[in-house]
């Protein structure tokens, strides 16, 4: 569902403006309706409230309040502007911000401070004040980056860089993304570890994402000797066998597997249900909307957990997500399982920060995307593994044989899914719940999925996008570059 969005920036630098000056000059600037006096001090006091009170969520007058409790540290432009007398020990006006967002609500436009209009060489996921002095524009800039595969295969040619994720980030932040053999276990279907790192320019908040975990059981007596058995187990990647373990649910997963990589101490403040990650997870692997749809042959369940804790001296919190997957194979009076931990990421922030960036995070999350040709060529490889592992069993055991046949059929399910959609094709009916919207650019046809937190939409030439939900925003002759805008693809009634 949409997630409501904030406050108007405006409307919290109105707040702002009439408790800064002195009552006179706010009663008198109520009682004239002085617009372009008030639009003055906005733009005059903007910076100080993004360097003096950065952490500060806005809503319920913290912003304001944060600025009186500075009020000796404002600059003097922002007290000239607000009637106040120049504060001899103040320093000049601060310099434009950081282009990196410090909290959401800064990347994502809902916070009160307008940044300078950035150079072509640096983006902002802040906001960018009009050219005619009008009040700030509500807005997120993004690029897209991708995770790309160094593959050495003579079918494709010899060495080749396929993409294997795509995915949207804060355009002044930094990326670095890996597609690496998995050296932990050895699950065929993990054989490629994907995982990445977006942080913000000052290192403070970081978006991670890690590679899937996958491990098999049986519930049958006999069939699961034949899993353990150290002679008969499938070796995968750096020659170690797939984990075998009961299915779990996924805050066990979370607990046993991920909270165990924290600094000792850390704290475990919530876990909870995160059904949009679920149907992003659900579409991605073909399957129908709820368990109940495939008479239980597949289960999913996401979670995401809120961890504090402290490294290097400071205070930080965790947001964690995952999807723990659970394909049943029945036969005879037992079941095989087929566990799966994907959709790992991880939000980092500074403490007082991470509900700030929680709106962002989510567009993140949203934004993901495995590419078909990527999940074409690593599916079939795995496939071909399983298959060859069941004409060994073949020859020793029907049942394994046939487990292993029905996972490589499942991968190649998952296959003929990915190809069937794109980067830019439309899921269709649960996209609210999976937090995002279609988009079409008039320029090419072409349609994309984008958050839903935002209604308005521009893409340039260069993979970047800007989202915002204020109407009368306009990127083109705000924002460096030509904005072509994009427009919004409404289901049919």
């Amino acid at each position: 569902m949409k997630v409501r969005r904030v406050a108007n920036a405006s409307c919290l630098l109105l707040s702002l403006t009439v408790s800064s000056v002195s009552p006179a000059r706010a009663a008198q600037s109520a009682q004239a309706g002085d617009q372009q006096s008030l639009a003055a001090i906005r733009a005059a006091c903007a910076e100080d409230a993004q360097k003096l009170c950065a952490g500060v969520q806005p809503g319920g007058g913290r912003i304001v309040a944060c600025l009186k409790e500075h009020k000796d540290s404002l600059s003097d432009r922002c007290r000239k502007a607000a009637g106040l007398a120049a504060n001899p020990s103040s320093s000049p006006a601060p310099s434009a911000p950081s282009t990196s967002p410090t909290s959401e609500s800064q990347a994502a436009g809902a916070a009160t401070t307008p940044a300078a209009k950035p150079s072509p060489a640096a983006g902002t996921g802040t906001k960018a004040p009009s050219q005619t002095g009008a009040a700030p524009a509500s807005y997120l800039r993004m690029k897209q980056v991708q995770v790309i595969a160094h593959v050495a295969d003579p079918a494709l040619g010899g060495k080749v860089d396929l993409p294997a994720i795509d995915l949207l980030i804060p355009s002044t932040w930094d990326f670095k993304g890996s597609v690496a053999a998995n050296t932990k276990e050895g699950c065929f279907s993990d054989i490629h570890a994907v995982s990445w790192e977006a942080t913000s320019s000052d290192g403070s908040i970081a978006f991670q994402g890690a590679p899937n975990d996958s491990w098999q059981y049986s519930d049958d007596p006999a069939a699961l000797r034949k899993l353990t058995d150290p002679n008969r187990r499938a070796l995968g990647a750096q020659g170690k066998p797939c984990p075998v373990k009961k299915p779990m649910k996924a805050e066990d997963y979370f607990r046993q597997e991920i909270l165990t990589v924290f600094p000792g101490g850390s704290t475990v403040v919530s876990v909870e249900p995160f059904p949009e990650l679920n149907q992003i997870a659900r579409k991605q692997l073909g399957l129908p909307p709820d368990d109940g749809s495939n008479g239980g042959s597949a289960r999913t369940e996401a979670i995401r957990a809120r961890v504090k804790f402290q490294k290097d001296g400071k205070d930080l919190e965790d947001w964690v997500t995952l999807v723990v997957v659970t394909r049943i194979f029945r036969q005879g009076q037992g079941a095989f399982y087929d566990c799966h931990a994907i959709d790992v990421t991880a939000l980092r922030a500074p403490q007082g920060q991470l509900d700030a960036n929680d709106k962002l995070f989510k567009v993140m999350i949203s934004s993901i995307r495995p590419e078909p040709k990527w999940q074409a060529y690593s599916n079939g490889f795995i496939a071909k593994l399983y298959q060859a592992e069941a004409q060994k069993e073949a020859t020793m055991d029907s049942m394994v044989a046939a487990f292993q046949k029905h996972v490589a059929d499942t991968i190649m399910g998952v296959t003929a899914n990915a190809q069937r959609g794109s980067l830019n094709s439309a899921f269709g009916f649960d996209q609210n719940i999976r937090g995002v919207q279609t988009f079409r650019d008039p320029a090419t046809g072409n349609t994309m999925e984008l958050s839903n937190q935002f209604d308005h939409a521009w893409l340039n030439g260069s993979n970047e996008y800007i989202m915002s939900d204020d109407p009368n925003f306009n990127p083109n002759g705000q924002l460096s570059g030509n904005w072509n805008q994009l427009q919004p693809v409404r289901p049919a009634p």
